[in-house]
């Protein structure tokens, strides 16, 4: 659980596990509506991150902030539920 060998997928292999919900060790960690929003914050930070002299719009800016802070209130539900879980379990 706590391995990943292709290393070249890492961010997209450990937000699919956190979907996961693993019986008798831990309940899913993310909601399917935050493994969307991360997963697609996670293919700007790739583009990001080698878009050396391409510009980046504004409007592209702006609608991932709002994505951002879509996410803050949903991982702060997702914590709460799985430590909800884990209490009962």
């Amino acid at each position: 659980e706590n391995n990943i060998s292709d290393s070249s997928q890492w961010h997209s292999l450990r937000l699919q596990r956190m979907i996961t919900d693993i019986p008798n060790i831990r309940p899913a960690f993310l909601s399917a509506d935050t493994y969307s929003l991360l997963n697609n914050l996670r293919g700007f930070r790739h583009f990001f991150r080698h878009a050396y002299g391409a510009t980046i719009e504004y409007e592209q800016l702006k609608g991932n902030l709002k994505k951002s802070l879509k996410l803050l209130v949903y991982l702060e539900t997702d914590l709460q539920q799985f430590m909800t879980r884990l209490s009962e379990g």
